[in-house]
Parts: structure tokens; C-alpha cells; sequence
């Protein structure tokens, strides 16, 4: 997703003036499957939280967001945007994505995730409404008739 915040020139009007967009480009391969179709449910982040975007993350034993850890906290979604919480509160309504096919290179593991297949299988058995499939891209070979 792009990222663009046009320049306000009503102050300019008439005036001849340039200006330049920087576009902020999605990873290309980040899904790779149609089903389950992707969906996200905005949650509630548990405080003192520093997430880089597109990292696991698992429940808290209050119900809020927090990295996902193998072993401690259980996957069941990730975050599509950095996760930024002080101290003094909880942050609500923060983008989660629940459902949907996605290439497990392209996400942010903690380090306890440190081979494939623990990649792989991250999010099986994660509770409803999670349903994430790991899946690489596949390349393919153009067959001539």
C-alpha cells in the first residue's frame, strides 16, 4: 500500500511551483493465495510494545497484542504496520491480519522461529477466526503446446 500526502498549495494559487511524490511500495510476493481471502481485525495492543511491521503476533494473558514467541505466546495473526505503545496505556484498534495465504520470507520472525519448519507451522492451531497459510512463492515452468 502507497502512501501518498498531496502538498497543499491554496495559499499558491497562480503561482508556477513543482513538486515530488515518494511512494512507499508494498513487498511484491507478500501473498501468495487466494483462500482463505485475506482479512484483518483491528485489536488491542498491550503497553510497552515495539513491533516492526509485518511481525507475529499472539495474545496476552489480558487479551492484548504482543510479539509472538514460540514456546510462550502463540501466533495467530501478524501486524501490517509498526506497533508503537508507551508505557502508561494499551493502543486499540491496531490493524491485524487473521486470514489469508502469505510467503513466510517476507515476515518478521522473532528468533525463536528459526528454522522453516517452525516458520511453516506457526499458525496451526492458532483459535478462531486465525487461518494463515505459510506458503513460498512457486515458480513456474511455461509448458508449449
Amino acid at each position: 500500500m502507497a502512501t501518498i500526502t498531496p502538498p497543499n498549495y491554496a495559499d499558491k494559487v497562480g503561482v508556477p511551483s513543482q513538486s515530488s511524490d515518494v511512494i512507499a511500495l508494498v513487498p511484491e510476493g507478500l501473498v501468495t493465495g487466494d483462500f482463505p481471502p485475506q482479512s484483518g481485525e483491528d485489536m488491542t495492543v498491550a503497553a510497552s510494545q515495539n513491533i516492526p511491521a509485518r511481525t507475529p503476533v499472539g495474545l496476552d494473558g489480558s487479551g492484548n497484542i504482543i510479539k509472538a514467541v514460540l514456546g510462550t505466546t502463540a501466533a495467530i495473526g501478524f501486524c501490517l504496520i509498526d506497533i508503537v505503545t508507551d508505557a502508561s496505556a494499551t493502543l486499540k484498534a491496531y490493524p491485524i491480519r487473521r486470514t489469508g495465504v502469505y510467503n513466510p520470507d517476507l515476515l518478521n520472525w522473532d528468533a525463536t522461529y528459526n528454522t522453516d519448519e517452525k516458520k511453516l507451522e506457526a499458525f496451526r492451531g492458532a483459535p478462531s477466526p486465525s487461518q494463515i497459510i505459510m506458503r513460498r512463492p512457486k515458480t513456474g515452468t511455461v509448458l508449449l503446446p
